[in-house]
């Protein structure tokens, strides 16, 4: 394998956009479409004016063929030329911005995806804008003109007729400054040389640990993109679609792709996963393996929205959703036995943080059990101690910790009503969660000088997303009919409802929270008691580190 060379390097803006335009440097078609809007134009083209760092490019030189889109934006580029190619792998949305503002002729589309690209500069008040309105003149300084010296100069004649020798100056002066600062503007560009497919992937992972928006996935695709073949991201793209419309927009990506991992029986934790799946052996696999993780994560959706289980927001662990996809994916129609199993596995690791405390090691084997059970060769769990005890109630609100997504799943159980004036209409959880996401919970009084008082989980409650403010001030509107209605579906028990009004109608907030606070810690014992899950020995204390880290 020959030797990977990674060259930093700078190059001036009207280079390679000439090697763009003759079509030495390409845009990969497995790219995503162009999704900048006009306004993020100007502001980089600004950047470049102000000679402010964009960002740099990173682009892979080889021999081997990758599929090219024939334009960039309005611009159609030539024929592939003969030697190696470079593709742009990261700065497509950048590159296609500059090449169409600064290449547009006249046999080009002037409006393509939405933009207009006909892009001025405002001589006299030093600014970049879309055709100006009315008779363009001379002060609107064409930004296809700028690199060609003949365009170039042709603009400036059109300058030098106008009568005022102050203002044409003036704006011959600007003109020139502003051609100066795109001619001499330079881009930093990283090229990956002497590598192939599996070498790219490998540097680009690396690379890609300092935030740059293409996953990893993503490259794979790229880089072993053919017409009408499997494209992973792409696949993964319209499953995420998918996910959108069952309330699932913020699962993170990596649950997908390790849930494709476990269906290719490979470790779902391995780091060097980019390497593994770009072989030839795994490609072959990929197509069925693809399909038949999604299907599985279908199955485990459709069992976990039983449970309660509407949105990302409330599920406790993403690694709860892998696994039990893997049993969806291998038995998609258990007996009544195995399902209420898999709900007591489902609720105790809820309860107990159990994947927030494990090492790799027992996750993957715990992964195991799962395979196990559902092709009928165990009838219980070993890995996953159901009888471990709960963790206690928390003291503080922690929306990714999987404690208080537990405690959210009782809350959601409890089918919370709305508390503007219809009161009589529960609340649509899932769409709340795909609209206002962590707004769907608000403060019942929110004091910033008392942070730690305000910051305890009986002070947020499933609020309208029409509801601003502080809670309290909403409930007092209502009647006490409408209250004692309304408030047992947000956690507070019957017998202390008169208690809670009578708190709210005296400005009693934090008796009306506290009082919260206690029903909620009996109600959710109540339900974990129903889901035969070991109570806590002590009502209250401080979590341990359960968060949802197991990516």
């Amino acid at each position: 394998m020959p030797q990977i060379v990674v060259n930093p390097e700078t190059i001036f803006l009207g280079k390679l956009i000439k090697k763009i335009v003759e079509g030495k440097v390409r845009i990969p078609k497995f790219q995503r479409p162009f999704v900048w809007k006009q306004q993020d134009i100007i502001s980089l083209l600004d950047s470049v004016y102000k000679g402010y760092p964009i960002g740099s490019i990173l682009i892979w030189e080889t021999g081997e063929s990758i599929e090219c889109s024939s334009s960039i934006g309005p611009i159609d580029i030539v024929s592939r030329p003969n030697g190696s190619l470079s593709y742009i792998l990261d700065g497509q949305q950048r590159i296609t911005s500059l090449v169409g503002a600064l290449t547009l002729n006249e046999n080009s589309k002037q409006v393509h995806s939405g933009i207009d690209w006909r892009v001025y500069f405002d001589l006299e008040n030093p600014n970049f804008m879309r055709t100006p309105r009315g008779e363009l003149n001379p002060q609107y300084f064409p930004l296809n003109k700028l690199l060609e010296t003949s365009k170039f100069l042709t603009a400036a004649r059109a300058i030098e007729t106008i009568d005022d020798t102050n203002k044409k100056h003036q704006w011959l002066s600007a003109a020139d400054n502003l051609a100066n600062s795109f001619r001499d503007y330079q881009l930093p560009i990283v090229s990956i040389q002497e590598a192939n497919l599996s070498g790219v992937v490998t540097v680009f992972t690396r690379l890609n640990r300092t935030g740059r928006k293409i996953s990893p996935d993503q490259m794979i695709s790229a880089l072993t993109y053919r017409e009408g073949k499997f494209h992973l991201a792409e696949e993964l793209d319209k499953y995420e679609d998918e996910l959108v419309s069952k309330g699932f927009c913020g699962l993170k990506r990596i649950f997908l792709l390790r849930s494709i991992l476990a269906a290719l029986d490979e470790d779902i934790y391995a780091k060097d996963w980019a390497d593994l799946v770009v072989k030839e052996e795994i490609q072959a696999r990929l197509p069925e393996s693809c399909e038949s993780a999604m299907k599985g994560i279908n199955g485990a959706l459709n069992f976990l929205e039983g449970l309660g289980v509407i949105s990302d927001r409330i599920l406790p662990y993403g690694l709860q959703l892998v696994l039990l996809g893997e049993f969806f994916r291998l038995c998609d129609n258990p007996s009544q036995e195995i399902r209420e199993l898999l709900e007591r596995w489902f609720w105790v690791t809820s309860f107990t943080g159990w994947f927030g405390a494990v090492s790799p090691s027992q996750a993957t084997r715990a992964l195991q059990e799962i395979r196990q059970l559902a092709n009928g060769k165990i009838q219980e769990f070993h890995e996953v101690n159901l009888n471990e005890m709960a963790l206690p109630f928390p003291k503080t609100f922690n929306g990714q910790s999987a404690r208080t997504r537990a405690l959210l799943l009782y809350l959601s159980s409890l089918k919370p009503l709305s508390i503007s004036n219809r009161c009589t209409n529960e609340l649509k959880l899932r769409d709340l969660f795909s609209s206002v996401k962590s707004n769907a919970l608000g403060y019942i009084f929110y004091k910033p000088s008392e942070i730690m008082f305000s910051s305890i989980p009986a002070n947020r409650m499933y609020v309208d997303k029409e509801i601003n403010g502080n809670i309290m001030d909403h409930l007092a509107r209502l009647s006490n009919d409408q209250l004692a209605r309304i408030l047992p579906t947000h956690g507070f028990k019957f017998d202390s409802i008169q208690r809670s009004i009578d708190a709210l109608r005296n400005q009693g907030y934090y008796e009306f929270i506290e009082t919260r606070k206690e029903d909620l810690i009996k109600g959710e014992r109540e339900f974990m008691e129903q889901k035969k899950i070991k109570l806590p020995k002590i009502r209250s204390d401080d979590p341990i580190s359960d968060s949802d880290t197991t990516e």
